[in-house]
């Protein structure tokens, strides 16, 4: 296969990266039949504690070395203990019966200690740094349609790793001022990541920015629509400015504010899986329709 990859980043927080990577893997994988993997970058762990039962988490506490936290810890050791099959999870989430909900879903686990990755190298600067990721999962990538890099709400060693890695890069985003100062900065902060590591990988020369996710939309009164119109005139400016792929777009439909994708990361369950009937199931499976469609016409 060839396999597109797709980072979920932003460095503001608590805008979607997770819901949007999970609920968009899920329906890649149930409407589609894609195989899909979801690769967890963030030490908050959200996308492996949303996908993992109870027992699962437990024991991903325990082994650390079995998660993405192993791949950079080889890096820094010198050692060679990650093992891509020992720890992707496959066909998540697992239902008390230990059968697979999405056959086509898999997950690669992250662990806190990945915040030891960030300390480790403030004290120690290695290049090429943000190659490890792709050195790691390249080769097993193969085996996917679609890899989603669920990032840490930062441009870190992590972070970078991702952005070296994936072909695009989507937005989760809430449409608000603070969401819309920050955009134009962190578009910056990316484009110059890509020019500093071009001559490692060319293809990077071209801005990555693909799209935007809008999450949280709500219809009631101006504030939200007026935030779309803004966000599209920014848009439209940083393509001039080349500071995002010149046909990056706000991807169709916003996901609406709906109590059940708040609940169903609690039940552990894409929001597809928790209740197909909700607002945000309706969303989701529009949506990654587009996903679809926006990739194949920007890879």
């Amino acid at each position: 296969m060839n396999p597109k990859i797709v980072a979920f980043i932003n460095f503001k927080g608590g805008v979607g990266k997770t819901s949007n990577a999970v609920n968009i893997g899920a329906c890649l994988a149930r409407n589609h039949k894609k195989k899909v993997l979801i690769v967890d970058l963030d030490a908050q762990c959200n996308s492996s504690f949303w996908l993992l039962n109870h027992k699962q988490r437990e024991l991903l506490l325990q082994q650390p070395n079995r998660t993405t936290y192993q791949i950079f810890k080889d890096k820094l050791m010198g050692t060679s203990n990650f093992d891509f099959e020992e720890s992707v999870i496959r066909g998540v989430p697992i239902n008390f019966l230990g059968n697979p909900q999405l056959p086509f879903l898999d997950l690669l686990p992250a662990a806190v200690e990945l915040l030891e990755v960030e300390e480790h190298m403030s004290k120690k600067v290695t290049l090429p740094y943000f190659t490890w990721l792709e050195k790691a999962l390249k080769p097993h990538a193969k085996e996917y349609d679609y890899v989603l890099l669920d990032c840490p709400p930062n441009i870190y060693t992590v972070s970078k790793n991702a952005l070296f890695f994936a072909d695009t890069y989507l937005i989760p985003y809430i449409p608000d001022y603070l969401s819309l100062s920050g955009f134009r900065v962190f578009s910056r902060l990316v484009r110059t990541f890509q020019d500093e590591v071009s001559g490692y990988k060319p293809a990077l020369v071209k801005p990555r920015v693909g799209g935007v996710i809008v999450n949280r939309y709500q219809n009631s009164g101006n504030v939200f629509s007026e935030g779309i119109n803004t966000l599209k005139l920014e848009l439209m400016d940083l393509k001039a400015s080349k500071l995002v792929n010149a046909k990056a777009i706000i991807l169709d439909p916003p996901i609406r504010s709906c109590v059940k994708v708040a609940e169903c990361s609690n039940h552990h369950l894409p929001v597809i899986v928790y209740n197909d009937k909700c607002n945000g199931s309706e969303d989701y499976s529009a949506l990654t329709v587009n996903f679809i469609k926006h990739l194949e016409e920007i890879l």
